[in-house]
């Protein structure tokens, strides 16, 4: 089942477009537990983002590629999870959108979790986020701003901008330049604050300028001293984006796992213990 509407963000009104799957013997009154998969985009204007969505076709059924499954994360309603994809704009002047950044991510993401709620699809206190590369950095961001989230995926990102002095996204200024804005946007620097459990992935051999591994391994550094729930999984020979079945498998398998002890079983590893033959 799909459901598509528009929420409103309280402090200006703002309105922007949330795309919910559901299982399909979903009843209204069952709430699931939920998973927010989502990738910020910056815009200097409500007219902008009205526009970038002028391009999607709301017609178009989802489409699950069976040799590509990571690439479909529609799959997480065959494990029972209520699947939300919002859009999460951030505004801002033109150059300067990213001073805005964590005030809209936070604000966004609570407009997005109230209207799931209000709508009977998802159980608030059994909900889970996610991401990859910005999407990943922006799922860190959430989980160190928010008390929200039970647990989080974020595989591939970068969380700490003083890594990328020269840019990243759509921000053209440099650290130098924007000093309070990349530091402000590197939840390295609120490891301490993390709320919920945070499942780490990353490619060793990512060749994306802006989300090296080391990013995440020094994440992981600091979270375990914290002594903060959380794990990382490495990938030999895989790029940005795993390019292998046996990853994906891997990956999905991982995943399912996670959010089922954090999210739908509240903690407790027993509830998805494999059965014996």
């Amino acid at each position: 089942q799909f459901r598509r509407f528009q929420v409103t963000r309280p402090r200006d009104g703002t309105k922007y477009w949330v795309e919910v799957t559901l299982p399909r013997d979903w009843k209204p009154g069952n709430r699931l537990p939920g998973i927010i998969w989502f990738y910020p985009r910056e815009y200097s204007t409500l007219t902008a983002y009205e526009q970038s969505r002028q391009s999607a076709n709301i017609n178009a059924f989802p489409a699950v590629p069976s040799a590509r499954p990571a690439s479909s994360m529609q799959l997480w309603v065959s494990q029972g999870y209520a699947f939300i994809q919002p859009d999460i704009p951030i505004y801002g002047e033109a150059g300067r959108m990213n001073d805005n950044y964590t005030r809209d991510l936070e604000e966004n993401l609570d407009a997005v979790l109230d209207a799931a709620v209000d709508s009977g699809f998802v159980d608030r206190d059994k909900m889970g986020i996610g991401g990859h590369s910005y999407g990943a950095f922006s799922t860190v961001n959430a989980m160190t701003l928010m008390p929200n989230f039970k647990a989080g995926i974020a595989g591939d990102g970068m969380y700490n901008r003083t890594l990328t002095p020269f840019g990243f996204q759509s921000e053209r200024r440099n650290f130098f330049q924007a000093k309070e804005t990349y530091m402000d946007m590197s939840p390295f620097l609120r490891a301490d604050k993390l709320a919920g459990a945070l499942l780490l992935y990353h490619a060793w051999e990512d060749q994306n300028q802006g989300t090296a591994p080391m990013s995440s391994t020094r994440l992981f550094a600091a979270l375990q001293g914290l002594g903060k729930p959380a794990a990382l999984y490495m990938y030999p020979y895989e790029d940005h984006s795993v390019a292998t079945y046996a990853s994906d498998l891997d990956l999905w398998a991982r995943w399912v796992a996670w959010m089922d002890v954090h999210v739908k079983n509240g903690g407790k590893v027993e509830a998805v213990r494999a059965v014996q033959p």
